[in-house]
């Protein structure tokens, strides 16, 4: 399965030039907004919990986990957060070179402990990929914060399409099962060429951590390079930007395009509707 999923990404250089790019805009943004301004797309959020969030609670801990590979996280010991903005620039800023300085000097197909349900996704590259997309989306968060958006790369929001798809929505822990019922959505990134099919259908399973039994609608990736206009009972379509944005819930759903069968495209946006930071 690991080829085949690694065989649609982009190159590791490609995404460490990425988490350098966004993590230093995201950083600019930041350093000179108000403490206290909301993050519109995190509303529970001002521009400093933003900040913290990305250096103290992102890429601290990743870079932790990079170091400490192919270990589990169960000794790492969360930073105390600084009460004020000099001291949360200083922590995003170790903790941003640390994460550079290691992924830099590692091997992406390193063994490494990683979220993902697919145990040979336990890669330093995957959470090159991953750091890469966190960096993206926390640079929009922290542009909403101020008013100044820009635009997002075409190659990388592509690539964070097919990422929020596979992982953010379509991951499967490795208690849980998923049963697809037919349903299928063609998502066609109109920008690049790219499409995408998702089956639609539930996950069911036990969750040990909390005890609690799952059943609940979901969606996997079954096709990562559809040919053609492929068979879908329904097609969402728009650009790489559009389409990354409007999947991590901080962009506008009407710039997106769905066509076909109503009740298909209901199931997706209730699957699509979950949180996502």
């Amino acid at each position: 399965m690991t080829g085949d999923v690694q065989a649609h990404w982009l190159p590791f250089d490609t995404y460490l030039a990425a988490l350098e790019r966004e993590t230093r805009r995201a950083r600019e943004c930041l350093a000179d907004a108000d403490p206290s301004a909301r993050v519109p797309s995190c509303p529970d959020w001002s521009a400093d919990d933003l900040l913290w969030h990305l250096g103290g609670e992102v890429q601290d801990f990743w870079a932790w986990v990079i170091a400490h590979r192919p270990d589990a996280p169960a000794a790492y010991e969360e930073p105390a957060r600084p009460a004020d903005r000099a001291g949360l620039l200083h922590v995003l800023d170790h903790a941003h070179e640390d994460l550079m300085l290691r992924l830099r000097n590692a091997d992406p197909a390193e063994g490494a402990w990683s979220w993902s349900g697919d145990p040979e996704l336990h890669t330093v590259g995957f959470t090159m990929r991953r750091q890469a997309h966190e960096a993206l989306i926390h640079r929009v968060d922290a542009e909403l914060a101020i008013g100044d958006p820009t635009p997002l790369d075409t190659e990388l929001a592509a690539d964070g399409v097919l990422e929020a798809l596979d992982w953010m929505y379509g991951g499967l822990p490795r208690w849980a099962s998923f049963a697809p019922d037919g349903g299928t959505v063609l998502v066609h990134v109109t920008d690049t060429g790219h499409r995408i099919l998702v089956a639609l259908g539930r996950v069911t399973g036990h969750n040990p951590r909390d005890d609690a039994d799952i059943d609940q609608p979901h969606l996997r990736v079954a096709d990562r390079a559809v040919h053609g206009h492929g068979d879908a009972d329904a097609l969402v379509s728009g650009t790489a930007q559009d389409l990354d944005l409007w999947l991590w819930h901080r962009g506008p759903a009407h710039l997106v395009e769905m066509d076909g069968d109503e009740d298909v495209i209901d199931r997706l946006t209730t699957v699509l509707g979950e949180p996502v930071d």
